[in-house]
């Protein structure tokens, strides 16, 4: 028996975006230069985390007093809504502002520990070690860990492979 995980369209996104970045290994997951490669202006200052966009101008500032895991998550949230999401959210609604949350959760798992990095885990250690080992690679907090694996958990599928 094998175990097949077919990744979301997303998730290929941004393994396709990070490979034409150059990005293959996980230490080569730098917000610096991500946010450089996408016109991003970069920000840490003692401000409340964001991202805005106006017209040619992008920039994400990160609450500067963050631990360096957090600093990595938030950022990664901020570009999901500049990647994906448009317009104010305090003029949506609730809903609509509470999908792009979702959303933007959702592209922080996937672009913190992107599909085409999954081979540098080994998933055949108990648990908690996978998320030791995660937390470690790729420098998030434990719970964004803790996502991201039962999100993969979720989506493997098992394969019987039969032998004639």
């Amino acid at each position: 028996m094998t175990y097949v995980y077919k990744p979301f369209e997303l998730e290929t996104f941004i393994s396709k975006m990070y490979q034409q970045m150059g990005i293959f290994y996980p230490e080569q997951i730098d917000e610096d230069y991500i946010a450089a490669q996408l016109g991003i202006e970069l920000v840490y200052s003692r401000h409340r985390s964001y991202a805005d966009e106006d017209e040619d101008f992008k920039i994400i500032n990160i609450h500067k007093y963050l631990d360096p895991f957090q600093k990595r998550e938030v950022f990664f949230h901020e570009l999901g809504h500049l990647l994906r999401h448009g317009g104010n959210q305090t003029k949506m609604t609730q809903m609509f502002r509470d999908w792009q949350e979702r959303d933007a959760k959702r592209f922080t798992q996937y672009a913190s520990i992107p599909y085409h990095m999954l081979q540098f885990i080994d998933f055949t250690l108990p648990r908690q070690h996978i998320l030791l080992e995660m937390r470690e690679t790729f420098r998030v907090p434990e719970s964004l860990c803790q996502s991201r694996l039962e999100q993969i958990e979720r989506n493997t599928r098992k394969s019987y492979a039969y032998i004639e």
